[in-house]
């Protein structure tokens, strides 16, 4: 639901250009601050969004950014150019001459463009962006996926391990919060999911590689049914509703007597348990018991740390 409606948002400012927060919030049935949460999201993203305040104001996409900067690559772009200097003798106007010159608009904005990640190279599969702390190693590996161009890393696996390896970078993908490098590993011989956060050092290098089917959407299916899941039921506070909403969806919620309730099946990890205690005393785990139960012994750690000592 939250990528359909950051597709859609983006539509919306690439087709208006300019819109208001309500008309926003109005749109989408949520709440302006769902909305700024959007627009945050996007920008994180690399879309150059500006607001302005008052009446009359709104927000809206910086007057540079066009849809061919994010939709056509290079290659298309002189593709373009091309085709249109081989016909402008055929019309007798200037309207060739005026587009290959907005074409060349958009090459030299891409050039000065500080961060950008290709549409073609991005698989978004989660709602929160670490973007702003991971920009110079998205920035290179989106040139190194665009340019088919094998890159060195230093990487550094869950149980600690480091290893250095050349992989050949395919996709970028935000997934369960965090960025992921999908790539062929040279190590392995396989395909794998690199975690950024796990790479300390990175060079894109000279050698190209040859693109091969992927299948990265079936990766990513087998992952979600190896892990473990759970029914999680919670209650909790009307302050949170909205942060619950956006976390597990607005079906997910219903109401209970005097009581709001949240039902949906969640993968039982590390991460879960992070963003259950993130809310505080906000909500109340009712199932499974044993999730209860680890988040209840994990308050009385955080309890016993802080207890003053005698």
């Amino acid at each position: 639901m939250l990528q359909s409606n950051l597709f859609s948002l983006l539509m919306i400012l690439i087709d208006k250009r300019k819109v208001s927060r309500d008309y926003l919030a109005e749109r989408f049935s949520v709440s302006k601050r769902t909305v700024s949460r959007y627009l945050t999201i996007l920008e994180d993203a690399g879309v150059p969004i500006a607001s302005t305040p008052g009446r009359g104001g709104g927000v809206a996409l910086a007057d540079d950014y066009t849809l061919d900067k994010s939709f056509v690559t290079e290659a298309e772009a002189m593709r373009i150019k091309d085709a249109l200097e081989r016909t402008a003798s055929v019309y007798g106007d200037n309207v060739n001459r005026v587009l290959i010159e907005k074409i060349t608009c958009v090459d030299k904005s891409r050039e000065r463009d500080d961060f950008a990640v290709k549409q073609d190279g991005l698989y978004i599969d989660c709602e929160y962006g670490q973007a702003p702390a991971l920009r110079p190693k998205i920035k290179t590996l989106s040139q190194a996926v665009e340019m088919t161009r094998a890159v060195d890393i230093k990487y550094t696996d869950a149980r600690g391990c480091v290893s250095y390896r050349t992989v050949e970078p395919y996709t970028l993908v935000f997934k369960s919060g965090s960025w992921y490098l999908y790539a062929m590993c040279k190590l392995r011989g396989d395909f794998r999911l690199f975690k950024l956060s796990r790479i300390s050092d990175m060079r894109m290098t000279s050698k190209r590689f040859i693109k091969y089917e992927s299948k990265l959407i079936e990766k990513l299916e087998l992952e979600y049914y190896n892990e473990l899941y759970v029914d999680l039921e919670l209650e909790f506070f009307p302050a949170v509703t909205e942060s619950i909403e956006d976390w597990l969806g607005v079906d997910a919620v219903t109401e209970r007597g005097a009581k709001l309730v949240a039902c949906a099946e969640v993968p039982y990890n590390d991460t879960l348990v992070k963003k259950l205690m993130s809310f505080g005393s906000s909500i109340k785990i009712v199932a499974p018991p044993e999730l209860a139960k680890q988040i209840r012994d994990e308050a009385q750690r955080i309890s016993e740390l802080y207890a003053p000592r005698r």
